[in-house]
């Protein structure tokens, strides 16, 4: 799995220490090595139904197979300075609610969480995410951000803002991780039955800068783009009611950056993923807690009703497959069409076959004639 997916897509990156400035001190402060603070989540079990049977062993799997499950992203390397600034700033001025057993938020005007969702909706258009609610999709989804309750709020656990409530629950009981095919890698299906606008899953991984993923490398090909200086979620955060002043700049800035989730040592589900030139999911980017780049979480959304059994995909965009797919595989679309070309080619080579027969017989047949 992977993804350059064009301005949505994935990427991920490599374990190298920052690069220390020997001139200067001040350069030193373009990169702040953070630990992670680190929120574990269940691992699941992969399964593999390979043919050859000895890379069914756990002791023969990919490297790639291996990661620890976490619920919350966490900060990786290579970031800027003014991206760490704004996650520390936004940790330490989060926006969360406290209206209560029994209340839900969107009927409270006083809740901090329902007066940012409902200025996402009237400044970007794009309706709130509610809980037991089909989120109404639109081509570009991913550039559709809203807000919504996190974990932390003190509202009722069926408040209607929770929209992002189950994703990150019952995974073991939800979806299985499996692999048929060596080429297509392990992917993931569900065991349930999901409806069309439903959060699936988040992609958790680690927050790293764009010289995490190095050119070809695992970390590239597995990560998607969180930030990609957003010009409309700037604008829309310097005229922001709910944010504090001095809080607008510094996150601005944050904004005007490029910043990753790298799942392959830190990450979840989501990172097992397959690409489909016919998705069943599409990615919509949701802030949960606060609206700095540490709050936001890339979201599966369900774009059409998913069978139980069925494969659990998204496009990962033409440059990626252009870069790194060489036989698209997805059964949708591209073996179909192959495997159409493919039958095309035979019964074309079979016509040229039985031509050229014709023809010679008919040659011979002239040569007879004239001797």
């Amino acid at each position: 799995m992977a993804i350059t997916r064009n301005s949505k897509m994935k990427l991920r990156p490599r374990n190298q220490p920052p690069r220390v400035s020997r001139a200067k001190t001040m350069k030193q402060k373009a990169i702040v090595p953070i630990k992670p603070t680190i929120v574990a989540g269940k691992t699941l079990p992969l399964f593999s139904r390979l043919k050859d049977f000895g890379k069914n062993l756990v002791s023969n799997f990919p490297g790639t197979a291996f990661f620890t499950s976490i619920l919350v992203n966490i900060l990786g390397d290579y970031l800027s300075k003014a991206v760490t600034d704004a996650i520390n700033l936004g940790n330490q001025n989060p926006i969360c609610c406290s209206c209560g057993p029994g209340v839900s938020c969107m009927e409270n005007p006083n809740c901090a969480c329902a007066i940012a969702s409902k200025q996402f909706q009237k400044e970007l258009n794009v309706p709130p995410v509610l809980r037991k609610k089909a989120v109404k999709l639109d081509e570009n989804q991913y550039w559709r951000i809203q807000f919504c309750c996190g974990p932390k709020c003190q509202c009722s656990d069926d408040c209607s803002l929770k929209g992002l409530d189950e994703i990150d629950k019952d995974h073991d009981q939800k979806f299985e991780i499996y692999r048929e095919e060596e080429r297509m890698g392990f992917c993931v299906s569900t065991k349930k039955y999901i409806a069309k606008g439903t959060p699936v899953m988040s992609f958790n991984g680690e927050i790293v800068g764009k010289r995490a993923l190095k050119k070809g490398s695992d970390a590239e090909q597995y990560s998607l783009r969180l930030i990609d200086q957003d010009q409309a979620l700037i604008k829309f955060l310097k005229n922001a009611k709910f944010l504090a002043k001095d809080l607008v700049r510094p996150f601005a800035t944050a904004f005007d950056r490029v910043v990753f989730i790298n799942p392959l040592k830190y990450g979840n589900v989501g990172r097992f993923l397959s690409h489909s030139c016919r998705p069943n999911l599409e990615m919509m980017r949701i802030f949960q807690g606060g609206v700095s780049p540490g709050h936001m979480r890339i979201v599966f959304i369900a774009n059409r009703n998913i069978k139980a059994g069925e494969n659990l995909c998204f496009d990962y965009g033409e440059s990626y497959v252009e870069n790194h797919i060489e036989n698209c595989m997805c059964p949708e679309v591209c073996m179909k069409k192959n495997n159409k070309e493919s039958k095309m080619n035979t019964v074309g080579a079979q016509r040229a076959v039985r031509n050229q027969t014709q023809e010679t017989s008919m040659m011979g047949r002239l040569r007879s004639f004239f001797r």
